[in-house]
């Protein structure tokens, strides 16, 4: 049985709506399956045919404008956005949208220019070999059935591998005519009758390389090279930023975190492009991704040492104590088409060595913040002055103090990098993300915007409150290992950059009531890496709306089958609380999450999340996950004894868990739903707060049988009409129908477990979506 093609414009213009499985497709159609979701897609030839010549006529207006050079860099900039809203921003940006496209225009499909689209087309190959070029592939599936990639992918690893191959045998004039030639041959496939003119012709003594750039971009099991040009070599780079969060979370002033991200995040947009642009032998083009804190990049042979240093030097000039690794490997043009894997795997050995021997330049007071970003610049600072009081820097404690820094009564001692981070930080006023919000929206047709945080203060909700998220994608490593073309990484990479910012970006403007006008800080948002500050009243629905949404994304809309996901851990404390230390919370629940994941290996249907309020936590002093271990973890309904072997081990022993965290999105939503029903109900139809505290003491302090005579005695205590509301809350909790218990009864893989959601309740009645108690 075949399986079902998803309409690719309703699903790529609205990227989180449900579109429709269809079976009997136009008869004039295009099919292919997407490289990371796996989903099939079908577009009537004619609107393929629409979108190529939209496109062909942006490439030949910039090209008779000011010429082949201006044409390839604003094409190459234009082929690498991210997504078609981007480019529809960039279009706007560069003179080319006027005015914002309607549905009825022909140039545009809901709201999205044509040209748009263009770079998101599907590039099916070596079509030559299959059908009549005067003729638009129709009806055909890469490879009965192998994933077909993006037409911008192809275009830019051609061009970039075509000048890694040939830049010793090619001037810098020549190459400026030929680049825009590598950037458009084959970008007309849909619309061939569009002669793509004044296009200088790839000399006969480059050709061979040429073909051999064009098999290696696109697939690279079809590659059939003569064994001369299989040793053509070229350097693989790979390297970025590591310990990021260390970097970021070295004091709890939102300047200095913010001045941080600044930095950063203009390394992995602007600096690096720039980079490339800058140092002979290079083009931007060669960029397989940045983003995400991580470069990887195709130069030619000899090149990849001085990339990988520069790399380095990057990071230590700019954020002069932000640590970063650069490697280069060395590989012929056979190994690149064949053995990806194997060679990426070299790149991350080097990596993990260069990072053992990596010291930091502690001590490091000077530095380029202007390298690669000449337009960067600090405001003048009247009260900064020279000397210091103190020998350890007042913020991070870790490096000699460098100045003293002066706001009206506020003295401080900085070390060079927190002072540089302060001073980021308070030029910039705002997080990067705040703007990117904005435009993301704008793009869409909406103006919306986010509250800019001055201080933490300014994020807590009406309990003074906060909460870290913190996000990470399950399996990502070896879905990135498992790549086999160049093609794919640089897919995978935007997409799963894309897909963070479209869940975070989307959560927040659904639960922007919950906000209740407060900021919100977007420290890291990229690749799989989401980190945020929130309203703690926020936390709850906003974490599990952009798991959701994030897996979602990568869902095989065809099969309907889950692909990668998101796993969350979500921290509330009061504004006071440092934010290094929550975040170190946050990265354990996350552990916690995951391993649910884990556990439930291939059966795992969607992401997880854990939380934990600090304040339930205020006498513990160990780590958050061995305390829960020890108290809310019991077996044969008495108090687990970590170090009682015996007792654990008795024969027949069944555990109960005092809470059902971790949750998975759809329990999370169950639980938020369950706590809203208690919330809403009339004072008459639902017990008082005080109720489920007595619950929670009864739960901890005794084995499972007393705790559960203890509930059966207080809820025939109460009302019909109570009975009644909490009979609701307990068939959405665990889906059963009987009378709701102190515990109920599950299994997972086989063993037989009993769940308390009494504590849960208590824990998290503040954090569920609406307002809570005011304390």
């Amino acid at each position: 049985m075949s399986l079902p093609f998803i309409n690719w414009l309703k699903d790529i213009c609205e990227p989180l709506g449900s579109p429709l499985q269809k079976e009997g497709i136009p008869s004039k159609a295009i099919l292919w399956k997407h490289p990371v979701t796996g989903t099939q897609y079908y577009l009537e030839a004619s609107r393929a045919s629409e979108i190529t010549r939209q496109g062909l006529a942006l490439a030949m207006v910039l090209l008779k404008e000011k010429g082949s050079d201006y044409a390839a860099e604003k094409l190459s900039d234009f082929f690498a956005q991210r997504d078609i809203f981007e480019r529809k921003r960039w279009l706007k940006e560069n003179g080319f949208l006027n005015t914002e496209p309607k549905d009825k225009d022909g140039a545009a499909i809901n709201h999205v220019p044509l040209a748009a689209l263009w770079p998101e087309l599907p590039f099916p190959g070596r079509i030559s070999a299959r059908l009549a070029r005067n003729s638009p592939p129709a009806g055909w599936l890469r490879g009965e059935g192998k994933p077909c990639m993006r037409l911008a992918d192809f275009l830019l690893l051609r061009t970039g591998l075509f000048y890694a191959l040939s830049a010793d045998r090619i001037s810098p004039e020549e190459w400026r005519a030929l680049r825009l030639t590598s950037l458009l041959e084959g970008s007309d496939v849909f619309a061939p009758e569009n002669e793509l003119s004044n296009l200088k012709s790839i000399p006969d003594t480059l050709r061979s390389i040429y073909e051999t750039a064009s098999w290696l971009a696109g697939y690279s099991d079809e590659v059939e090279i003569g064994r001369e040009l299989g040793q053509l070599e070229v350097d693989i780079v790979e390297g970025g930023a590591f310990k990021i969060k260390e970097y970021y979370l070295e004091t709890n002033r939102i300047s200095e975190i913010r001045g941080a991200s600044v930095l950063l995040d203009g390394i992995n947009r602007r600096r690096y492009i720039q980079m490339f642009r800058e140092l002979p032998g290079l083009t931007t083009e060669s960029i397989i991704y940045a983003g995400g804190g991580r470069l990887m990049a195709v130069v030619r042979a000899g090149e990849g040492k001085t990339v990988a240093e520069e790399i380095e030097r990057l990071h230590r000039e700019v954020c002069l104590t932000a640590r970063a690794v650069g490697v280069s490997h060395t590989a012929t043009v056979s190994e690149l088409a064949q053995k990806l894997s194997d060679l990426r795997g070299r790149l991350v050995e080097k990596m993990a060595e260069r990072r053992s021997v990596l010291v930091p330049a502690w001590e490091t007071t000077k530095g380029a913040i202007d390298l690669y970003e000449k337009e960067f610049h600090l405001a003048a600072e009247p009260h900064l002055l020279p000397e210091k009081t103190k020998d350890v820097c007042d913020s991070c404690g870790i490096r000699p103090a460098f100045k003293q820094w002066r706001y009206e009564d506020e003295s401080r001692d900085l070390c060079a990098s927190c002072l540089r981070k302060h001073l980021v930080g308070q030029d910039a006023k705002k997080s990067v993300f705040v703007e990117e919000y904005r435009q993301f929206w704008q793009a869409r047709g909406e103006n919306v915007s986010l509250k800019v945080a001055g201080e933490i203060a300014e994020i807590a909700d009406s309990n003074n409150e906060i909460a870290v998220i913190y996000a990470d994608g399950n399996n990502f490593g070896s879905l990135f290992g498992r790549c086999e073309s160049l093609a794919g990484l640089r897919l995978l990479s935007q997409f799963s950059e894309n897909a963070a910012y479209t869940a975070v970006f989307t959560a927040l403007k659904e639960n922007q009531a919950l906000l209740e006008g407060r900021a919100v800080e977007i420290i890291a948002l990229g690749g799989d890496d989401i980190f945020l500050l929130v309203p703690a009243r926020a936390a709850l629905p906003l974490a599990v709306t952009a798991g959701e949404h994030f897996d979602r994304l990568f869902k095989n809309l065809s099969t309907d089958k889950t692909g990668p996901t998101l796993s969350l851990g979500v921290v509330i404390a009061g504004a006071k609380t440092p934010v290094r230390y929550l975040f170190e919370m946050a990265q354990a629940l996350l552990k916690e999450a995951k391993k649910r994941i884990y556990k439930a290996g291939k059966e795992a249907r969607e992401g997880t999340l854990d939380i934990a309020v600090l304040a339930s936590y205020a006498s513990y002093q160990d780590h958050i996950v061995s305390y829960r271990q020890s108290t809310l973890v019991r077996e044969d309904g008495m108090r687990f004894e970590p170090d009682n072997r015996k007792q654990n081990a008795k024969a027949g022993a069944v555990k109960t868990i005092l809470t059902l965290r971790p949750y998975t999105f759809t329990e999370a939503r169950r639980f938020m739903k369950a706590v809203n029903l208690l919330q809403a109900a009339p004072a008459s139809r639902v017990p008082g707060r005080s109720w489920f505290y007595g619950l929670r003491t009864a739960a901890e302090q005794y084995g499972r049988q007393v705790a559960e005579l203890f509930f059966r005695y207080q809820y025939a205590r109460l009302s019909e009409a109570q009975r009644e509301t909490l009979k609701k809350f307990w068939e959405i909790i665990t889906g059963a129908t009987y009378e709701p218990e102190m515990f109920f009864p599950s299994k997972e893989r086989g063993e037989k477990r009993y769940y308390c959601p009494w504590l849960d309740v208590v824990e998290l009645w503040n954090y569920v979506g609406t307002e809570g108690d005011v304390r």
